[in-house]
């Protein structure tokens, strides 16, 4: 791998209440009506990808026009956006799934994706797939791990319409993520003994946190993680993430009394700090070049887990993009393998 370098270690609830700043936005449910966490709600076939030569540059460059003209025509899966239950809420997200599974038992892959509000948002907003709105990317991207022979299922979280721009970023919405292993175990072609998880970005800020929460994963895969929180924002204050920006209220009006509990908001999603409760074989995949996330969070969070004893591979590429496109295949190939040999282990 001349590009790489390795470092190989071996619920009745009433009412559903966010933190808006100094408000409490509560939802209404019904105890006598409300939905059964994972359940899904209704399901409908992702609208068609567009063809490749209407993409924008940023898209045209992140696939070879083979594998993503190979995604958009595939017949064998179906791709669908469901919305499900969480907390008494109706989350949207994806499901790919084989469309023939026959009596086979599939492993499964949760995703957990990028950005905030509607930035990095998964399910197809309507607007053309560009570098803002990657939805179609993120299909293309994720049927990979289908045709390596994985279900696929991803949470938008529960930000949307008035809500959008409230997203607590490792808040409440990590119930999203955990919500999504009942509707996995409610399928019976899914074997829910071989359950995963993939984040990207701040996707991998989700992940670890679904791991402190004891989600039943055999293994994770991390892309470009965010695992100390301060220093990413303090390193990126041209992004507003703190102040606010289009797409967020920010940190300072999101999270409840920011201004005396700051350390200890930054603290309980920055995954550094806690790296003793990441009980799950962690694989960390990050590029040197990465400008969004500094390659320092990963290292960092492998010397944490180093430090802990935990079980984790790190591989940091020479040169790519933040979710490592020019080196897809490998990439793929280390995460599927990584699974797969996380199964193996004790049979």
């Amino acid at each position: 791998m001349k590009n790489a370098i390795v470092l190989i270690c071996v619920g009745l609830m009433g009412s559903v209440a966010g933190a808006y700043g100094d408000q409490v936005h509560v939802i209404e449910t019904s105890a006598a009506t409300q939905e059964p966490d994972g359940r899904i709600l209704n399901s409908k076939p992702w609208a068609a990808l567009p063809n490749f030569e209407s993409l924008d540059d940023f898209g045209r460059n992140y696939f070879p026009r083979g594998v993503y003209e190979e995604a958009r025509t595939q017949k064998e899966f179906d791709v669908l956006e469901i919305t499900y239950a969480s907390d008494g809420l109706p989350v949207r997200g994806m499901l790919i799934k084989p469309k023939a599974p026959s009596r086979r038992k599939w492993p499964a892959i949760i995703f957990n994706r990028g950005g905030n509000g509607v930035l990095g948002r998964i399910t197809d907003s309507g607007e053309a797939c560009c570098r803002v709105n990657t939805s179609c990317l993120d299909v293309a991207d994720l049927y990979l791990f289908a045709k390596a022979g994985f279900v696929v299922i991803a949470s938008d979280y529960r930000y949307q319409g008035v809500t959008v721009k409230r997203d607590e970023w490792g808040g409440a919405e990590i119930d999203d993520v955990l919500n999504l292993v009942p509707a996995l175990k409610s399928f019976d072609y899914v074997d829910p003994e071989r359950l995963y998880m993939l984040g990207l970005s701040r996707g991998g800020t989700m992940t670890y946190l679904a791991i402190k929460r004891g989600i039943p994963v055999k293994a994770a895969a991390v892309i470009g993680g965010v695992t100390d929180v301060k220093a990413w924002v303090d390193a990126r204050p041209e992004m507003g993430i703190v102040s606010g920006n289009e797409y967020t209220d920010g940190f300072a009006k999101i999270w409840p009394d920011y201004e005396h509990r700051a350390e200890e908001h930054y603290r309980a999603r920055s995954a550094v700090y806690w790296a003793d409760q990441i009980n799950v074989p962690v694989l960390i995949l990050h590029s040197r070049t990465d400008r969004m996330v500094p390659v320092t969070q990963a290292l960092r969070m492998a010397e944490a887990l180093q430090e802990k004893g935990k079980v984790y591979a790190l591989r940091i590429y020479e040169r790519d993009g933040h979710p490592l496109p020019r080196n897809r295949d490998d990439r793929n190939r280390m995460i599927v393998d990584w699974f797969n040999r996380a199964s193996q282990v004790g049979q």
